[in-house]
């Protein structure tokens, strides 16, 4: 049984089957059944990504988590405040991420991807270090505790505004699970300190499929303009797509596969730039295939990121 996402502009009638439906608001918050994570888009002026199943859904909430469930995935998410101390907010993150591994083990499944939505991403704290650490510090923590290799789930980091820090995550029963790095990169939680003295914990992308079903999908990383370890192309955002745009194609045929459905998160400085922008999407993306929205990244000299996800 199979995941099948798409892009609406109106919201399903039938929502039996639906196990998410993100919609992209400038604030957090959850309401029928969608969930908003607090980019706004730039493309249209409405659009949903839908995320159906081939059985029924059932929605609930254990420990504070928020999860709906099928025979063969878990869509699950937490909001929380972003209030407290570096410690006291990295030992809340730590929890929720405790919440979701165990969900994910009592239904047999794994996480295969697990996106993440924190205000004023790369502001400092007293200690000097970042939210984007903090969120690393906590990933780390519990992820020395599920995993003895380097198969982590794939993972999107994104600045938004608000005090709202949303954290969600796509479990899979699966029957295949497959770790793929980036050749034109390092992998990230290789990355030597002088780029991030935490390491981020996730694989450029996972390829999986779920017991019962014959299709594979593969869901993509937050994809930037990076080669080796380093930012590309610093304050040239045309450039930097560009570049964005070669790693993602290293794991997709863009002109070859329809099913893909993409994200791309443009920083707030750079909305000017809308339109040069739109062209070079359309030109590699149908255009009913993405979303454009703004969104502040993980390092400050980057501009432009892509994720996403695809049959294979």
């Amino acid at each position: 049984m199979s995941i099948n996402v798409f892009l609406s502009e109106e919201l399903p009638k039938n929502k039996d089957k639906v196990i998410s439906i993100i919609s992209f608001d400038k604030e957090v918050g959850y309401l029928n059944k969608t969930l908003s994570i607090g980019t706004p888009i730039l493309n249209k002026n409405k659009l949903y990504e839908i995320w159906e199943v081939d059985d029924c859904v059932k929605s609930t909430n254990v420990n504070g988590v928020n999860i709906s469930i099928s025979k063969n995935y878990i869509f699950g998410y937490t909001v929380l405040e972003k209030n407290g101390l570096y410690e006291e907010l990295k030992s809340k993150i730590s929890g929720e991420y405790e919440n979701f591994f165990k969900l994910a083990k009592e239904n047999k499944m794994q996480i295969v991807k697990i996106w993440h939505y924190l205000p004023q991403l790369l502001k400092k704290h007293s200690n000097g270090k970042t939210n984007y650490s903090l969120l690393c510090e906590a990933r780390e923590n519990i992820y020395k505790q599920y995993y003895n290799d380097i198969e982590f789930p794939a993972a999107t980091a994104i600045g938004i505004e608000g005090n709202k820090i949303l954290i969600y995550f796509l479990a899979s029963l699966c029957k295949t699970y497959d770790a793929i790095e980036n050749e034109r990169q390092v992998s990230a939680y290789n990355y030597p300190q002088s780029i991030f003295l935490e390491k981020p914990m996730f694989s450029r992308a996972i390829k999986f499929s779920s017991k019962g079903s014959t299709d594979k999908k593969i869901v993509i990383s937050g994809t930037a303009s990076i080669r080796g370890y380093k930012s590309m192309h610093e304050r040239e955002v045309i450039k930097q797509l560009d570049e964005s745009i070669k790693n993602y194609k290293m794991f997709i045929e863009l002109d070859k596969n329809i099913s893909n459905v993409s994200r791309v998160y443009l920083s707030k400085s750079q909305v000017y730039k809308y339109a040069d922008i739109i062209k070079i999407l359309n030109k590699n993306f149908s255009k009913n295939k993405y979303i454009l929205m703004q969104g502040e990244l993980c390092r400050k000299e980057l501009l432009v990121e892509i994720e996403g996800i695809a049959n294979v």
